[in-house]
């Protein structure tokens, strides 16, 4: 049974994925970059200053995208599954530096 766009439930999923989706894939990033630039030896704070000002536009981006895409399906494997990669990413680049 396929769930025509304008459905209220396909709606709700989209916004739901913008919201939910996007703060994941934006924390992803956000990790992975920090520790990625700590590792490079960028100082922490620096790092993580100019990242959370980039992650303002990650973030915008993904809403934006998560409205303009086709697949509904796609937006949340992008969204929500970048962002749960980026993280574990971040975790292993984190703990190995930590050892």
């Amino acid at each position: 049974m396929s769930i025509s766009a304008t459905h209220p439930l396909a709606v709700l999923s989209r916004i739901a994925a913008a919201l939910l989706g996007g703060y994941a894939f934006t924390f992803g990033f956000a990790a992975l970059a920090i520790a990625g630039l700590s590792t490079a030896g960028v100082d922490f704070h620096e790092a993580e200053h100019g990242t959370l000002l980039l992650a303002f536009l990650v973030f915008l981006l993904a809403f934006l995208w998560s409205f303009a895409a086709r697949s509904l399906a796609r937006i949340w494997l992008v969204l929500a599954g970048g962002g749960a990669t980026m993280t574990s990413a971040a975790w292993l680049l984190q703990s190995h530096l930590l050892s």
